[in-house]
């Protein structure tokens, strides 16, 4: 499990492409957004993409001023495992 929480600021007027360009992108979920470009993006591994991977595009993105990496959570499949057998699950 990868999980990272970005805080992408994109130019106002292109608020409603680069949302649209986060909704394509696989691994990634917009979670909020607000009129003057801020973004709340949430952010995962996939099978064929990391989600560094992932931050790095929506960098990329046209319209997009920053991304910024607020929140990251990274577990073994191992520990999700030995978490769950534990936990009696």
């Amino acid at each position: 499990m990868n999980i990272c929480g970005v805080l992408v600021h994109a130019l106002p007027e292109k608020g409603e492409a680069v949302a649209a360009a986060i909704a394509g992108l696989d691994g990634a979920e917009l979670h909020d957004t607000v009129p003057d470009g801020r973004m709340i993006v949430t952010v995962e591994d996939t099978g064929d993409n990391s989600a560094g991977d992932t931050v790095l595009a929506l960098h990329r993105l046209p319209g997009v001023l920053s991304a910024a990496l607020v929140y990251h959570h990274f577990e073994t499949d191992e520990a999700i495992e030995s978490n769950s057998r534990n936990s009696g699950e």
